[in-house]
């Protein structure tokens, strides 16, 4: 739970419990998005100083806590001190904000909501360090354990081994805090030629410290650790004067360069002081559809998202709707720009004409507005979705998005597992690569690692799930195992082991049956050791070791139960990550 005592209490901001001659639904902080956006706001930018002493209890609680955690977390970064905060959170069952009397009793209780934990609070304090935020948010009500691969990552060969559900999630996030390879009190600069120079960070208020006010020169970013998943993003500009020519008669050049200098100073996990300079230099253009050719949609997408941030926290005019309203007009200028000033122009007014290499950023548009990211939460009747502390801890990783994670933050996969190809969810070792003599054994050995098989996939939307199908959802956070309510017993349990019979209880006021119950785990059974496969695949990504693929992910995915129509706990959530759905005022 949030830390109550001390200096450093964190009071429900939230207030299930209505004030006094008020119903629930006048006190609901969902109900305005003004209200909303004070719970996922970190206290340490909501305190001013200083302090008002004729502030009400509530208030002068807020401003001490805020300036405590502010305080704390630069205290922290000016001795390069890390702060990683792992934490968990217990289900409650509280009644829907609702101003009728007529809505109470067992139907009016959500048993999804949990106890307010000021995640905007805690996270900000890890941000300022550059430490991670780990919300365990999964219980052993729906959790999965997995277990270990006992043959290097091919379960067929061994048994798994698992400590309970539980404990596979807290040991998998003190493993990557504790052997992750990474650097520490790092200090970023970004230099560029003359004619462009660094506009700012994104998000503006980007993890780490910036020094410098980046008027004369680009301001530096101070980092107390740094590791494979690290990721910075800047905003570059045209300067006054325009590029210089840099061709010089030289031959085969025949436009002018422009080049950047990126340089990182960090010490080693054995002491050693080094720096790590990476020059480039692209040559400039004066066609616009060459800058739509050569345009990249990862970075495209991780730098939106990060944008949405900036305009989400603005401390003047940053709201929800701005943020929402900017995804949707920059998404139309870059459009409209390929439309005016290419080829396309030509094509007739009626049709719509996307870059080549921006085929999926409407979709990418329009997922992230549907995301925890950005999507309402005033939904009448209903437990709000996202909660303040589900949308702070999405926004807190979604500072830190790379290129490689931008699209699959907001547009999960989905991947059929019941109906596998035969080769599905089998290790399978690449055929031997012809000799090339500019690929080192390093290379070499990374692409010959085996990989797994995995199940066809799918688009995201209700209309591709079967009842009688069960299915695997990633979106980067967890992973949603969905069994369909018509799926046969002995069909969920080659894949799933219980430790009890399965039984029926109550949910409401009916009765449901052929649910587990007990501690959850995958079988030891050949559908259950490919699904273990495939899980292993999809965390390690693309990485080609060991060491890089425990950064391929900022948190360690956990496996949850979604039993359609039987009580599940997360399944309402699974549902509205079902993007390609529509959605109400979306455009």
């Amino acid at each position: 739970r949030r830390p109550n005592y001390g200096v450093g209490a964190l009071r429900d901001r939230e207030g299930q419990q209505p004030p006094p001659h008020t119903t629930r639904q006048q006190s609901n902080p969902y109900k305005r998005q003004s209200d909303e956006q004070q719970l996922f706001t970190p206290l340490q930018r909501l305190v001013k100083l200083p302090l008002d002493t004729s502030a009400n209890d509530a208030e002068s609680k807020d401003g001490k806590a805020g300036l405590f955690y502010r305080q704390l977390g630069e205290r922290c970064a000016m001795q390069r001190v890390c702060v990683d905060i792992v934490v968990t959170s217990s289900l409650v069952s509280i009644s829907a904000y609702t101003g009728s009397s007529a809505n109470v009793g067992p139907k009016s209780l959500h048993p999804n909501v949990r106890e307010f934990l000021d995640v905007a609070t805690l996270a900000e304090l890890c941000r300022a360090t550059c430490g991670m935020f780990k919300w365990l948010r999964v219980g052993n009500e729906c959790g999965v354990a997995i277990g270990d691969n006992d043959n290097g990552g091919n379960a067929n060969d061994g048994q798994a081994k698992s400590d309970g559900f539980t404990g596979e999630q807290l040991r998998e996030e003190l493993k990557r805090s504790a052997f992750a390879y990474m650097g520490s009190d790092a200090v970023f600069k970004l230099r560029c030629s003359h004619g462009v120079q660094v506009k700012s960070y994104s998000p503006t208020l980007p993890t780490g410290t910036l020094i410098g006010d980046g008027i004369v020169n680009s301001a530096e970013l101070e980092l107390s650790n740094i590791h494979s998943g690290t990721s910075i993003a800047v905003l570059l500009e045209h300067k006054v004067g325009g590029v210089v020519d840099t061709r010089g008669g030289r031959k085969g050049i025949d436009v002018p360069m422009v080049f950047f200098q990126s340089a990182v100073l960090y010490t080693t996990m054995t002491g050693q002081r080094r720096v790590r300079v990476s020059t480039m230099g692209l040559v400039t253009t004066k066609v616009p559809a060459d800058v739509f050719r050569s345009a990249d949609l990862g970075t495209i997408a991780t730098i939106m998202t990060r944008q949405a941030i900036s305009d989400l926290n603005d401390p003047n005019e940053g709201s929800l709707h701005s943020a929402r309203s900017n995804v949707f007009q920059k998404c139309v200028s870059i459009l409209a720009n390929y439309r005016m000033y290419t080829t396309a122009r030509s094509s007739p007014s009626g049709q719509l004409i996307l870059p080549e290499s921006l085929q999926l950023l409407p979709l990418f548009c329009l997922s992230l507005r549907k995301s925890r990211l950005f999507r309402t939460s005033s939904v009448p009747f209903k437990a709000p979705f996202p909660t303040a502390d589900e949308r702070a801890h999405h926004i807190f990783y979604g500072r830190m998005v790379s290129p490689n994670m931008s699209l699959q933050c907001v547009h999960p996969n989905l991947l059929q597992v019941s109906d596998m190809r035969t080769r599905d969810g089998e290790w399978i070792t690449p055929p031997s690569l012809e000799t090339n003599t500019h690929a080192g054994e390093t290379v070499a050995s990374a692409s010959m690692r085996p990989v797994c098989q995995l199940p066809k996939s799918m688009n995201p939307s209700i209309a591709c799930l079967d009842e009688k199908g069960m299915y695997i959802l990633d979106d980067r956070f967890a992973f949603y195992l969905f069994i369909g309510k018509d799926v046969p017993e002995e069909k969920w349990r080659e894949l799933l082991s219980v430790s009890t019979p399965a039984g029926a209880h109550r949910v409401g006021e009916e009765w449901v049956s052929n649910v587990p119950l007990g501690e959850l785990s995958l079988a030891s059974t050949d559908a259950g050791h490919k699904l273990r496969n495939i899980l292993d695949q999809l965390r390690m990504l693309n990485s080609p070791n060991a060491t890089l693929a425990m950064n391929a992910r900022h948190t360690y995915a956990p496996l949850v139960l979604v039993f359609v129509g039987r009580g599940s706990v997360f399944e309402e959530e699974m549902d509205s990550l079902l993007v390609d759905d529509p959605v109400g005022h979306e455009k």
